[in-house]
């Protein structure tokens, strides 16, 4: 069944191209992703999205460091030897009005004096301003797959700039937690459209090592870094506000994703879009694609895929097609638990990084450095080795992770935390590094196992899930506060039984993805007459 394309929108009008004389497309391009190359336009791409996670990580990390609870060193007459003494005190000391501290940071928890057990309230609010970016992955998931790629990251960016500004003028807790609560909405929602932008604009064998090189880990060392020169959570709350105009300004001049403008059936505004990259990146025109067989390549391509569905040119994706067919509903879950787990790894550890021998800034430079240094490794693997696939670096990154949590286990039954306290500090940062590198990878297999119909929607339900672990990492390492029992081996418990059925759904629930070409449609498997036949919806 072939059907019409949909007439351009305005934003065509946008895209002043020029006539080409005769060229051609590449050899051997059987793909509309086979055109796409490495040059300046995706390069001027990567870098947009690498500063977008500049925001995207500070905004969704600030709580490390506003939420970081000084020591309390006295209060009126009295001078305590530990914090649990001065927490014993806190009634009292609170009537004082007096104390004195002993900080790292200039956290909400002094300002609004969240300390001892009023530090639950801290935590809660942490907790609800990642439901807020649930909320935003849930909605822009949907919205990105309707309305394309980037008016809604232009939209999203915006308001993360102006409820930034807001949350720094806060005057009281409650008012901070709001304007958070709807700032990490919005955050959530680039966070979310983003990463499959960058995926859909980018040539296939370039992924790995391109989503391993832009990616949250240098992000780490610059916020640990940014935090360090501004010691004050407001100051720090408006630097990051800040940092989000330049991603503004460079996404007014990037396109619409080609990949999603193809789905949608707008192939002239595809055509428009391929040629005015090739503009960007300065292609001679004896080399550059001929608009007359871009335009009947194109043509060709989305009238296959038409005419051997069962859909309509645009039709409309919810988040019920993701249990339309049992690979897309299995690889939706595997892919959602690996974000849920390794995040809630991650951000467990990070949270409690106050807790952990060293300064929480050089914690935080060097988890970042061996995120980062990892993943460049990793990229460089998946790069030059095709058996470095999406399978195997996930699992020696859950393998050294569940590792080094047995081994904090050990330590803690054998009362022997103390005197391995720096071997623990390099076991917690190195698993830091590891679940990032999870994340990486799982990121790239949803992009790659999904189709365009619902690649936002499904990338969007794994940050959902990824947004759950943040919403529990908070109070995994205080769950005494709750239940009034000390038992500190709870939590590395916990992590290693999450860790362990991540490594094993991955592993042995989802096919292997690197290197395969993006589906637009829905496979739907059928059997007639005892033959398997593929329909696409």
């Amino acid at each position: 069944m072939t059907s019409k394309r949909t007439t351009c929108d305005d934003d065509e009008e946008s895209l002043q191209i020029l006539e080409k004389p005769p060229g051609g497309l590449k050899p051997n391009a059987l793909h509309s992703d086979d055109l796409l190359r490495m040059g300046r336009y995706s390069i001027f791409l990567c870098i947009f999205v690498e500063v977008a996670m500049l925001s995207q990580l500070s905004n969704t990390m600030l709580m490390v460091y506003a939420g970081a609870a000084p020591t309390i060193k006295s209060c009126g007459n009295l001078t305590f030897a530990s914090n649990e003494e001065a927490c014993a005190n806190y009634n009292y000391c609170k009537e004082q009005n007096d104390m004195t501290f002993e900080r790292q940071f200039y956290g909400i928890t002094e300002q609004f004096k969240l300390l001892c057990e009023d530090a639950k309230l801290e935590k809660l609010g942490t907790s609800i301003q990642m439901i807020g970016v649930m909320l935003g992955c849930l909605v822009f998931g949907q919205i990105g797959d309707l309305y394309g790629r980037k008016k809604p990251m232009m939209f999203c960016l915006c308001m993360c700039f102006i409820f930034g500004i807001w949350s720094a003028l806060s005057s009281d807790f409650k008012k901070f937690t709001i304007f958070r609560t709807i700032l990490c909405f919005f955050n959530g929602g680039q966070s979310t459209i983003s990463v499959v932008y960058m995926i859909e604009n980018i040539p296939k064998r370039s992924r790995g090592y391109i989503s391993t090189l832009i990616s949250y880990s240098p992000n780490v060392i610059l916020l640990g870094i940014l935090a360090f020169f501004f010691q004050e959570w407001n100051r720090l709350v408006l630097v990051i506000s800040f940092l989000t105009v330049p991603a503004i300004v460079m996404l007014a001049f990037l396109h619409e994703s080609p990949r999603w403008l193809m789905q949608k059936g707008k192939v002239l505004h595809a055509k428009k879009v391929f040629l005015a990259i090739e503009k960007f990146d300065g292609i001679p025109e004896s080399k550059s694609l001929n608009e007359i067989e871009l335009e009947s390549f194109l043509d060709n391509e989305h009238d296959t895929q038409i005419s051997e569905s069962n859909t309509k040119v645009g039709k409309q994706h919810s988040f019920w097609h993701l249990f339309k067919t049992r690979e897309i509903m299995t690889g939706t879950f595997v892919i959602a638990f690996t974000f849920f787990a390794t995040t809630l790894i991650n951000y467990s550890i990070m949270f409690n990084l106050g807790a952990v021998a060293g300064s929480i800034y050089m914690n935080s430079i060097l988890i970042g450095l061996l995120r980062y240094s990892f993943s460049l490794f990793s990229g460089l693997l998946d790069y030059k080795f095709e058996r470095f696939n999406r399978k195997m670096c996930h699992g020696i990154c859950s393998i050294v992770t569940i590792s080094i949590i047995v081994a904090i286990i050990v330590f803690c039954l054998t009362d022997t935390a103390s005197t391995f306290s720096t071997l623990i500090r390099i076991g917690v940062l190195l698993s830091c590094a590891m679940t990032s590198q999870a994340i990486i990878v799982a990121s790239i297999a949803s992009n790659e196992l999904m189709p365009t119909a619902i690649r936002s929607i499904s990338y969007s339900t794994a940050q959902l899930c990824s947004r759950f672990g943040i919403v529990f990492a908070p109070h995994v390492f205080h769950l005494n506060l709750y239940t009034g029992i000390d038992f500190p081996e709870l939590p590395y418990a916990i992590l290693l039984a999450i860790g362990l059925a991540d490594f094993f759904f991955f592993r042995f629930l989802i096919p292997e993805t690197k290197n395969k070409p993006l589906e637009d449609f829905i496979r739907k498997k059928t059997v007639v007459n005892d033959e398997e036949e593929e329909d696409r919806v």
